[in-house]
């Protein structure tokens, strides 16, 4: 055998060593089935959580991420025995639940493939790969939940006094920045010839001019609008000031020229990335603070006194979720056969 040779077949051996250390089992565990944890599996884990963490966990961190993952595959296992699943419809509005979360901390309302893409970018996972995580996580709790009833029975109610004392304390961060509201007429430009947009545009001209003399409302218009083949007319809604998604989609230049126009008072044809529109402004908010029953945003049901209510009792459900999850567990191992190799624990 050459040297060369050699030296590329203890490269190999090697390798295949390494690989074999590296999925030395660290845990195995037995409810209806055995299944190992590899000393791979544990050090993904621990590596996901020290680059959240910023720094290297100590022993005792590393051996209570392997005893989660050690729960993780009771609580599956139980799960399956009881034939516990959870529906496409548990499963898409916990994803919904996620996505409306994910969008207020990013400030603006995130598409389902935005989402999907911020979700990859997050875990570094293929998104299908997340979904199938949140149907155990699902089952998981529905078993705790079933077999620990009596623990979420007893969740305390939450009083004025305590709504209170949280609005007090973090007043500042219940604000809504500033916005308005607007009707528009507009026509898409999207995929118009330079010809077809001076035509679309001269068209709206006409109309603004009429708008403006009086000779025609705003209503009118949007009935006229209703009836054309290339004009539309809605209601835009609300539009909120540094929205990164309105801007976006429409260009800075046309937020900025939509907050600049006066309310009652019709300006100019705009031009958005997207179309060419005569806007009315029906309603302007400042930014303010918001007071304990006002809504969170124009519009809608949810006062800051419901979300205050609701985050305290979504915390003290969090507690006691750790609870049963910890009695569920407990009984678990009793009836489980578990074995972790300290020895091999990264």
């Amino acid at each position: 055998m050459t040297k060369l040779a050699a030296t590329a077949l203890f490269a190999l051996i090697a390798t295949a060593v390494s690989a074999q250390v590296l999925d030395r089992t660290v845990a195995t565990v037995r409810l209806t089935q055995t299944v190992n944890i590899t000393r791979s599996e544990l050090a993904s884990q621990i590596t996901l959580f020290e680059q959240q963490l910023g720094r290297t966990l100590n022993r005792g961190e590393r051996v209570q991420i392997l005893d989660a993952m050690v729960h993780d595959v009771l609580l599956l296992q139980a799960a399956d025995r009881s034939a516990i699943r959870a529906s496409q419809e548990e499963v898409q509005n916990y994803l919904a639940a996620q996505r409306l979360q994910l969008s207020q901390m990013v400030g603006t309302q995130l598409s389902d493939e935005q989402f999907a893409r911020q979700v990859e970018q997050q875990t570094g996972a293929p998104f299908s790969e997340y979904v199938q995580n949140v149907t155990s996580e699902l089952r998981k709790l529905k078993y705790v939940r079933q077999t620990q009833a009596q623990l979420f029975a007893r969740t305390p109610d939450v009083t004025d006094a305590e709504i209170r004392a949280v609005y007090d304390e973090q007043a500042t961060a219940f604000t809504n920045p500033a916005m308005v509201r607007f009707r528009h007429v507009y026509a898409d430009i999207r995929n118009a010839t330079d010809e077809r947009r001076s035509e679309l545009r001269q068209e709206l001209e006409t109309f603004t001019r009429r708008l403006r003399s009086g000779a025609l409302s705003f209503d009118e218009l949007a009935s006229i609008a209703v009836d054309s083949e290339h004009l539309q007319a809605e209601d835009f809604g609300y539009l909120v000031r540094n929205d990164t998604r309105a801007i976006q989609l429409l260009g800075r230049s046309f937020v900025d020229a939509v907050f600049a126009q006066q309310q009652g008072n019709v300006h100019g044809v705009l031009e958005s990335r997207v179309a060419l529109h005569i806007v009315s402004i029906t309603d302007r908010r400042p930014a303010r603070v918001l007071g304990l029953d006002d809504p969170i945003f124009p519009g809608q049901s949810v006062t800051v006194r419901a979300q205050i209510r609701s985050a305290i009792v979504s915390q003290r459900e969090n507690v006691i979720l750790a609870q049963a999850v910890e009695a569920a567990v407990a009984l678990l191992r009793q009836e489980a056969d578990v074995t972790v190799l300290d020895a091999n624990i990264p």
